[in-house]
């Protein structure tokens, strides 16, 4: 296993051992590995959707480049997202593709740059992916049949800018999924990029909530996504408060209005979300306070 302190932008492989990694905010090599599994752990047990490990490479694990050049793989994952609708063109299975791989590996190394500071690894060619089981018992919910992807880490990055480094690991280790996915499916490289900002946003909020630092958690997710000359920047996403009455009773909640489109529309008796890029501000609005007032607040 490698702990790095590579910086934002240097595009060198670093060294691939413990003891080269100089400290971040004064923690040891040790004490950022135990920090990171500290993570690792909190992210499991309030999302198991999602399965991270650090470490040395385990056996039956590809690199993520390698495991998005395979044919095999590209078709799993695309057969996988039919669960959530009928009748999925390959555009659409491509879209909700890209939104379940992008926000789920945001979970995971989202949730490294929270709890501690520091940024995962994801060089295409160090992170390695396994695509298994997720039983009813893991999930804590009865989802027969349901599968995750394993984000098996090789090496955090200690740096001053983690939104920077943060952004160009994410935006490095999905080059090879949005080329694989235009081959495959045709979904256009702006398309999929909107989706993975989306995807970086929704997590961050997911993660902030449950830490209850929702703020910091937002702020940081927009100085990743919108970081000036990026592919997931787009000026359209945002986050938005809105207020409801319940029972005669103020209630808020805060959404992430996406910048991208799922497709789900496309699909026999799907509609556009609540938070879709394709309505207008006062209809998303309208719709996200009705969904407050059904929920109860």
């Amino acid at each position: 296993m490698a702990l790095s302190d590579k910086g934002a932008g240097d595009t060198g492989k670093q060294a691939g051992r413990l003891d080269d990694m100089r400290n971040c905010e004064d923690w040891s090599p040790s004490e950022q590995l135990r920090q990171v599994e500290t993570a690792i752990a909190w992210q499991s047990a309030r999302f198991p959707q999602v399965a991270a490990s650090i470490g040395d490479a385990l056996a039956g694990l590809l690199s993520a480049r390698a495991t998005w050049n395979r044919v095999e793989s590209v078709d799993a994952f695309l057969d996988y997202q039919t669960r959530f609708a009928a009748e999925m063109d390959d555009r659409v299975k491509g879209a909700h593709l890209m939104a379940f791989y992008s926000h789920h590996l945001a979970i995971a190394a989202g949730a490294i740059l929270l709890q501690t500071g520091l940024v995962a690894g994801l060089d295409p060619d160090d992170l390695a992916i396994g695509w298994e089981d997720a039983s009813p018992a893991s999930l804590g919910v009865p989802v027969d049949g349901a599968r995750r992807f394993h984000f098996r880490l090789s090496r955090v990055l200690g740096t001053g800018d983690s939104a920077a480094a943060f952004h160009d690991g994410f935006v490095e280790s999905l080059a090879p999924v949005v080329e694989a996915l235009q081959a495959r499916t045709g979904l256009s490289p702006v398309a999929q990029w909107r989706l993975a900002g989306d995807g970086i946003a929704g997590a961050f909020l997911e993660l902030g909530v449950a830490m209850t630092e929702t703020e910091r958690a937002m702020a940081l997710a927009l100085a990743i996504v919108e970081r000036e000359g990026s592919p997931l920047a787009s000026g359209n996403l945002r986050y938005e408060r809105i207020e409801a009455m319940v029972d005669g009773q103020p209630a808020a909640g805060i959404f992430r209005l996406r910048s991208g489109c799922c497709l789900y529309y496309r699909t026999p008796g799907g509609d556009v979300c609540d938070v879709c890029v394709l309505l207008d501000p006062e209809t998303q609005k309208s719709r996200l306070r009705a969904r407050l007032e059904h929920a109860g607040g």
